[in-house]
């Protein structure tokens, strides 16, 4: 029955979001029944990631929710980086790693012995129906879960593979948290490292496909392909084996649904939805689920006005998550692609790959951090910000590299550079013109303006081409107009993969007038040289090109 107040509630899966919904529910409603139902065997091993942040808000309601010994978990306030030979250390912030198997018996245990909490120890394969059919089936079985599969349809359920594939491992040795970006040549071998225990540590190792098919990785037994990875990284693991905690290479799957709740049933955590663990909030993201299911059905209205009040909370707070993630694995996705980094830039571009993390705020948390990655970028000690950097563009200095435009969206027509003598106005021009006739008539520099995509939405040409190209031509710098989108990933794709080719310093333009920080960002993540802020086409409108 929807049209009451639950009495009887069942939870499949007993991991973070099912037990988190349990205890909460149980404590709010003591009166509910609740049967709790675990299957046999638990999922992958290896390690959950939250901040200490978050565990303490937690902990204000459940005390003993992380009381876990001392050997099952694993702090840092710092991570390392390993660019070739540069190690390069920056702030997490206060992190925590846990034994994911010790914490999910650890919270199976405290609401299992909640009043009214039934724990049965069996797989649920089908939706209890008949008269003794609890109230609310709460879904909280996983991404895999048989049981929103088997309603795909019906919950609006889309699953999305991402461009690389990844391997969680676990090894038995405290490893640093860190991101070792190794260059194979040609590719790159990504790992996502973290201790979660006294004795053991997360090891995920990400590539492109193209990259583990190269070196032979990707069509050996599982056995094989963790004595060559625990080989390659053996300075990393200081020898010590790998333990695969999934079946082999697979891609990422993120999972969306439509539809959150279905008569008596509802999805939370991995059920619902899946956010790479490059961002390490899927376990924080299931438990809010949990509290926030178990407070609308508290409430004490109908169960299908509560359903509809968490999915209605929780979507829009997961649409945002998402998003951020999809920036996230685009980052990534592109970096697995390439066959070099580019030190305190990467590591820089690595940390601002999530929108809260700007200049200033980085600045403010991890000075030395920054003043290292400035100081790279300048070639020498400075005090400046990355916008007050000098740049030579051509034959000029520019005193800043903050520039206006003139012209249109459509058509720029220059950009108006700084220099110590002054403003110097640059033509920017198409592909179609000689930039050595341009100079005869008195330019001082020229640019090529080039595509952000071509017409057909696809990339423009290959990057490293497209520079060596205008380099050879003539051409003194690239104009590059930001991309549709809302993340800083998205928007500036294409001037990113120019700055990256380094052939020639490339200008962001920009229709939406950007602030310091931002251009801070942008600048000192390598995602553009300079930004240049162009009027919108026409005048008073809108460019079609950005997001007002």
């Amino acid at each position: 029955m929807t049209g009451r107040p639950p009495r009887h509630v069942a939870v499949v899966g007993a991991g973070a979001a099912g037990a988190f919904f349990t205890l909460e529910l149980s404590r709010l409603r003591p009166d509910i029944t609740i049967d709790l139902y675990d299957r046999d065997s638990r999922g992958p091993g290896a390690g959950i990631v939250m901040s200490t942040d978050f565990m303490e808000h937690v902990q204000r309601v459940f005390p003993r929710a992380f009381a876990l010994p001392a050997t099952a978990r694993g702090s840092w306030h710092r991570t390392l980086t390993l660019c070739g030979d540069e190690r390069i250390w920056s702030g997490a912030y206060g992190m925590v790693g846990l034994r994911r198997r010790t914490f999910h018996r650890h919270v199976r245990g405290l609401a299992a012995d909640m009043p009214r909490v039934r724990l049965i120890r069996r797989t649920v394969t089908s939706i209890p129906e008949g008269r003794d059919a609890p109230d609310v089936i709460v879904l909280a079985d996983g991404a895999g879960s048989r049981l929103r599969r088997s309603r795909a349809r019906t919950f609006g359920t889309t699953v999305t593979a991402g461009r690389t594939r990844f391997l969680w491992a676990a090894a038995p040795v405290v490893c640093e948290p860190s991101f070792v970006l190794k260059d194979l040549r040609p590719g790159l071998l990504i790992v996502h490292s973290y201790p979660h225990a006294a004795d053991e540590s997360t090891f995920i190792v990400e590539a492109d496909p193209a990259t583990l098919a190269g070196h032979g990785l990707d069509d050996r037994p599982l056995p094989e392909v963790e004595k060559r990875l625990a080989a390659i990284f053996t300075d990393e693991l200081r020898g010590a084996p790998l333990h695969a905690q999934t079946s082999g290479w697979q891609p990422f799957r993120t999972i969306v649904n439509e539809r959150w709740h279905d008569g008596r049933s509802v999805l939370i955590g991995d059920a619902a939805h899946t956010v790479h663990f490059s961002t390490g909030s899927g376990t924080t993201l299931a438990i809010d689920d949990a509290l926030c299911l178990a407070g609308a059905l508290a409430e004490g209205t109908t169960v299908t006005e509560a359903l509809d009040t968490y999915a209605r909370t929780r979507r829009t707070v997961i649409a945002a998550a998402q998003a951020e993630a999809r920036e996230s694995v685009e980052w990534f996705e592109t970096l697995c692609r390439r066959d070099r980094t580019n030190g305190h830039r990467t590591v820089f571009a690595l940390r601002s790959r999530r929108p809260v993390n700007t200049f200033d705020r980085l600045r403010h948390r991890d000075p030395e951090f920054v003043a290292g990655t400035v100081h790279r970028l300048a070639g020498r000690p400075t005090d400046a910000e990355p916008r007050d950097v000098p740049l030579t563009i051509g034959g000029l200095l520019l005193e800043s590299r903050v520039a206006e435009a003139d012209g249109s969206w459509e058509k720029p027509g220059g950009l108006i550079l700084r220099t110590a003598d002054g403003a110097v106005r640059c033509p920017v021009v198409d592909g179609a013109t000689d930039p050595r006739v341009v100079k005869a008539a008195g330019a001082r520099a020229v640019g090529l303006l080039v595509p952000a995509s071509a017409p057909d939405g696809s990339t423009a040409g290959d990057p490293a081409a497209v520079a060596v190209d205008a380099a050879a031509r003539g051409f003194d710098f690239l104009a590059v107009p930001a991309q549709p989108g809302t993340g800083r990933i998205a928007r500036t794709r294409r001037a990113e993969e120019l700055t990256f080719a380094g052939n020639l310093p490339v200008a962001l333009l920009s229709a939406v007038d950007l602030s310091a920080d931002e251009i801070n960002t942008l600048i000192a993540s390598g995602r553009t040289d300079l930004v240049a802020h162009v009027p919108a086409d026409p005048p008073g409108i809108p460019a079609r090109h950005e997001p007002t």
